[in-house]
């Protein structure tokens, strides 16, 4: 059985991929350092505060599918909240593939262990054809406004930009070929690291690209508060009302970089907040009507630390939680969307 894994698995491996070690360091940067444009942050409490107007917005949004206005997206029921994608049951929660349970894939893939030397076998989720390379999704991101004006929306800086493929969801992440089910082949150790030869990789490099991709690596809570992550990673944690658990993140990179709370149980309600490195607050999302995101548009060189709270829970088992950070890359730092939903920097 674990050599028909390891076969199935060597099948989505490609053959231009290695594994890179850490990003060279990059020098701290203010927040505050000008730019050409107002840097600007987008949270699902300023989607909220629209109250459902989006004539602010340019270019502007009057069509999602035929029969539905883009205003009919920003119900409660809609993918933004809890029962859509990034809800407790959605792929993004624990009964979807990243978890350490029998039902989750990543715990089979990591059963494994290091195929890493196998991936490079034949052309697959990190080669061109994939969804990283300049045949895949990410090379269709600049064709989003011609399905429809919804669409458009899911570009950076969007009012559903947490939905597109730049977010959670999006090949950029842990659901993706750079995550826990990925095709890059590496250990993964009882931290969530992942591991070659006994030794830590938190990037890597293909053929196609002129920067390496930082992997998406699934901390536990005390690892992910320890750690110098970089902009791409899932942390698994736990609160109890009045407490704020708190995670260093440092982007690598100008960039957008994408964060979302998910609650594990439904009845759950988590804030989260993004401060910069003297602890000034540069945007938070409070929602009540959906699940909480932030996606602001970070300097090369910006630290922040992202504190997730426990706003409200329906119940009296445990207030567990996923924390997603994903970043865009160099290749994606600005936007032409604008709108009342954005928050300038």
């Amino acid at each position: 059985m674990r050599h028909l894994l390891l076969l199935l698995l060597v099948g989505c491996a490609t053959e231009e991929a290695f594994e890179g070690g850490d990003l060279d360091d990059v020098q701290d940067s203010s927040w505050d350092q000008k730019t050409d444009t107002a840097r600007i942050a987008v949270t699902a409490s300023s989607v909220e505060a629209l109250g459902g107007d989006l004539s602010s917005l340019s270019p502007p949004c009057r069509k999602a599918d035929p029969g539905h206005s883009c205003e009919f997206y920003l119900s409660s029921s809609s993918a933004l909240g809890d029962y859509g994608p990034l809800g407790a049951y959605g792929p993004l929660g624990s009964l979807g593939p990243l978890g350490s349970n029998a039902w989750n894939a990543s715990y089979w893939i990591s059963a494994a262990g290091d195929w890493s030397e196998h991936s490079d076998q034949i052309d697959g989720p990190l080669g061109a054809d994939g969804p990283l390379g300049p045949r895949g999704p990410l090379s269709e991101y600049d064709a989003l406004p011609s399905i429809n004006d919804w669409a458009k929306q899911l570009q950076a800086g969007g009012v559903w930009t947490v939905l597109g493929p730049l977010g959670a969801l999006g090949p950029l992440g842990p659901l993706g070929p750079l995550g826990p089910i990925g095709a890059h082949g590496f250990a993964t150790d009882d931290h969530g690291n992942f591991t070659k030869s006994g030794r830590v990789v938190r990037t890597i490099r293909t053929s196609f690209a002129p920067e390496a991709f930082e992997l998406v690596e699934m901390y536990d809570e005390a690892t992910a508060k320890q750690v110098s992550p970089d902009t791409s990673f899932v942390a698994l944690g736990e609160l109890s009302r009045g407490e704020v658990d708190t995670f260093p993140a440092k982007s690598l990179r100008a960039q957008f970089v994408t964060i979302l709370v998910v609650p594990e149980k439904q009845l759950d309600n988590f804030d989260v907040v993004v401060k910069d490195a003297s602890g000034r607050v540069i945007a938070q999302s409070k929602s009540s009507t959906y699940i909480d995101w932030i996606q602001v548009q970070a300097p090369k060189g910006g630290r922040m630390s992202i504190d997730v709270s426990l706003a409200a829970s329906g119940h009296f088992l445990s207030k567990t939680y996923r924390l997603y950070v994903v970043g865009s890359g160099s290749a994606f730092n600005s936007t032409d969307i604008r709108g009342k939903h954005q928050i300038a920097l």
